[in-house]
């Protein structure tokens, strides 16, 4: 492989624009099919798949404007822009940056709350409660503390030091041409290069992000599980009409468990473990950050795929 990586820079770029047309398009057809064409999909459901399609596009807009980068290299990593526009300054971009990485914990945030109303629908009517009027903000502070907490940590567990600078910096003139000083950089370093000693400043941000995630992916888990172990029993006494609907809703919540360990999860794990192996290694990784915004796309492929309704709707409304 060459020793410049700025043509799979342009690559990642690239990818990521297709990645926020295809997310943007499907996103927009699943809010207008779920306010407009899809009548039994209702309630407080309705307006959480809105908003994690909303947010799924958000998401893929700020990746292709700002086009946010990361490199691996030996122990550490390194998430940069090449670019700052709008002629924003160094800070104001880490300041997006961890901005980011809040909207990506909102995203998965969401998507675990989807799943505790499908679970509560089928097993748990009183806390139902929980999700109509005042008393739903409970699950709006439940995805904003996630989501301010990891932003937070992103800013000020990842801000460069002199370590950090000193140990990218031949890395980020080979094969970026740049200085770590002259561009937007958060970076993550596990180990000190001086002594070998646990940086505990980045160990700590592994610890926080790794259980926000740790608390989406088993609430996923459990919910999905049960539904799975009991569904069945549960809607014995329903009509057949719906079942069949509920059926669907579980399918495509599996499809959004496969999903999701694949486009979100799996890399998350490979970027957050990988530095504590201490390989070396250098490696360009921003195909990694658009596989977080090939997801909702993905999302929105599932529920149109599974849920008769929506194929339904697409048929009225635009193939007629």
């Amino acid at each position: 492989m060459s020793a410049n990586y700025l043509y799979l820079v342009s690559i990642a770029q690239k990818v990521g624009k297709v990645a926020f047309v295809t997310t943007s398009l499907l996103g927009l057809l699943l809010i207008f099919l779920t306010l407009f064409g899809v009548r039994k999909i209702f309630g407080t459901y309705k307006y959480l798949m809105v908003v994690f399609s909303a947010l799924g596009i958000f998401l893929a807009c700020l990746d292709a404007i700002f086009h946010p980068n990361l490199h691996f290299y030996n122990s550490g990593f390194a998430y940069f822009s090449l670019r700052t526009p709008f002629g924003l300054s160094q800070i104001c971009m880490v300041v997006i940056f961890a901005f980011y990485a809040g909207v990506y914990s909102l995203t998965i945030s969401m998507l675990a709350v989807q799943f505790v109303y499908r679970y509560c629908a089928l097993f748990s009517l009183s806390y139902l409660s929980y999700f109509r009027g005042w008393k739903s903000v409970v699950w709006v502070a439940y995805v904003f503390f996630f989501g301010l907490f990891w932003s937070i940590g992103a800013y000020y567990l990842l801000q460069m030091d002199e370590t950090s600078a000193n140990y990218f910096k031949d890395e980020m003139l080979l094969r970026y041409g740049v200085l770590p000083a002259e561009i937007p950089i958060m970076t993550f370093l596990a180990f000190d290069p001086n002594d070998g000693s646990v940086r505990w400043w980045d160990v700590l941000y592994t610890v926080q992000i790794s259980s926000i995630v740790g608390i989406q992916y088993i609430t996923m888990i459990y919910c999905g599980w049960n539904m799975y172990s009991k569904m069945e029993q549960k809607i014995a006494g329903l009509s057949v009409t719906l079942k069949r609907h509920h059926r669907q809703l579980f399918k495509s919540l599996v499809l959004q468990i496969t999903c999701p360990t694949i486009f979100l999860f799996s890399p998350f794990v490979f970027i957050i473990c990988i530095p504590y192996f201490e390989l070396e290694l250098s490696f360009p990784a921003g195909a990694t950050i658009t596989a977080f915004n090939i997801y909702p796309a993905m999302d929105t492929i599932i529920v149109l795929m599974i849920i008769t309704e929506y194929r339904a709707a697409v048929r009225s409304q635009f193939l007629v």
